[in-house]
């Protein structure tokens, strides 16, 4: 619950943001509103964000850019980061040495949210989630408010709560990344959910061990009026149910479980005080891949506990069909299915999309790296793909743990940017196929990010025909 403690009196204090992406520009707002003189640093050049600065200098926010950047650290009572600056940076160096305070934008955020947190992270399917939930809660009529690392900052609900600009919510869903609670501390949710941990962002961790306890500073802070919900049929979730001190839930494709969501000959039951109910049958479910099922568990308990009926569960579950860019299907052109899973941007994800598909696959995967380990990719296309079209800084990395598999047995192509690798695709693939473009990579060696490589994917693909 939120906390008269977790706020600070900012009213003339100096606070520098750093980071000028949509995070750290809802965070100068949010600052800006409760009177603190804000300064604003990125790394940066000016030249590439003239927009932004042009709008924060008549502002009167004082900037600065590249390497001009520390300038801005020299007065700061409180510096607050955007999801992308890891609190380890040597950028930090100088802050840490003077032990100024250092905290995440959902923590500026956390203690001027109204109504209820819910907190969902997790390696994949996040978002698919917290829309998901959200969207229960609307048809239930029960006010929520959707954010976090997905669409809309905290600190912009946050403001909106303090400007009382809509009706208050009972319920913040937040989408929230291990970048972002690597500096939390009063940031405590009503109901924490992990969704699932396997290997990503292993450029930004020293190792997996801390990437994990990231995830699980979540619930560091809970006590027994809280909720924690946990994935029990994922071999690293399962294990953190020993550090829960809330209310602990679970859900499970596997078996059935205590309190929470499972899957009973073909149907999600949820238990709760010992009496179990039918939810909806698998059969009825619109969103489509196996890896889903896990998703749709977690967003009906998260809406079954912040009090939506099971016949608005089951009637979303019905018709809720995804997120763009993940696992989206696109058209059906001269017999082939086309797929465009660009929010795939692990290993893990990419993986489970394989093994949703159900059908002969042509795929397009690469980007930029994010230090992955990509042997278990390698034995998912030796599985799943008959043929293989690789882009961007990663195509040989990805090809040389094909090779330590046992050497190629389909055929592998490179393409030069993403339109000759759908065509090239398209050639490979035969009536009944799918093409599935699931990279398992970043972006940003390519494309502005997963939303403009997956638009850029469609755009090629409807010229296809």
């Amino acid at each position: 619950m939120n906390t008269l403690s977790a706020k600070r009196d900012l009213s003339g204090k100096h606070v520098t943001v750093v980071g000028l992406g949509r995070s750290g520009r809802m965070a100068i707002e949010l600052l800006v509103h409760l009177g603190a003189r804000v300064t604003a640093v990125d790394e940066k050049p000016r030249a590439e964000m003239s927009d932004v600065a042009g709008q924060l200098t008549e502002q009167g926010i004082v900037l600065y850019f590249d390497e001009d950047a520390h300038l801005g650290f020299a007065e700061a009572d409180l510096v607050v980061i955007s999801p992308g600056v890891p609190f380890s940076s040597p950028f930090l160096d100088d802050v840490r040495h003077t032990g100024t305070p250092i905290i995440a934008e959902i923590e500026l955020a956390f203690p001027y949210l109204e109504g209820r947190l819910v907190g969902v992270t997790g390696t994949n399917g996040k978002s698919t989630t917290v829309t998901l939930a959200g969207a229960m809660l609307e048809q239930a009529g029960i006010p929520v408010r959707v954010g976090g690392n997905l669409g809309i900052p905290l600190s912009q609900i946050a403001l909106d709560c303090l400007r009382k600009l809509s009706p208050s919510p009972q319920y913040v869903i937040a989408e929230l990344s291990s970048f972002q609670l690597e500096t939390i501390d009063a940031f405590t949710p009503w109901l924490a959910v992990v969704l699932n941990i396997t290997g990503d962002h292993m450029d930004r961790y020293p190792t997996f061990d801390d990437y994990v306890m990231a995830k699980a500073r979540l619930f560091r802070h809970q006590d027994h009026d809280d909720y924690s919900l946990l994935n029990e049929d994922d071999s690293v979730v399962r294990p953190l149910g020993s550090l829960v001190l809330s209310s602990l839930m679970t859900f499970s494709r596997e078996r059935e479980v205590n309190s929470g969501m499972y899957i009973d000959d073909g149907r999600f039951m949820w238990r709760v005080k010992h009496q179990a109910i039918e939810v909806c049958s698998l059969d009825e479910i619109k969103l489509q891949g196996a890896h889903n099922i896990e998703n749709a568990m977690a967003a009906a308990s998260i809406a079954l506990l912040c009090g939506a009926s099971v016949e608005v569960v089951r009637g979303v579950l019905q018709t809720f069909s995804g997120l763009e860019h993940a696992y989206e299907h696109v058209q059906v052109c001269r017999g082939v299915t086309f797929i465009n899973d660009s929010k795939a941007t692990n290993v893990a994800a990419t993986t489970r999309a394989l093994e949703s598909v159900g059908h002969p696959i042509v795929l397009i995967a690469g980007g930029r790296d994010k230090a992955s380990d990509f042997s278990a990719l390698a034995r998912a296309i030796q599985r799943y793909v008959k043929a293989l079209v690789l882009i961007g800084e990663s195509g040989e990395k990805i090809q040389a743990a094909l090779d330590a598999e046992h050497g190629p047995s389909l055929p592998i192509y490179f393409g030069a940017s993403l339109e000759s690798a759908i065509q090239r695709a398209h050639q490979e693939a035969n009536a009944g196929d799918v093409v599935l473009f699931s990279p398992a990579c970043a972006s940003f060696d390519m494309f502005q990010d997963y939303r403009h490589r997956g638009n850029q994917f469609k755009e090629a693909v409807h010229a296809l025909s």
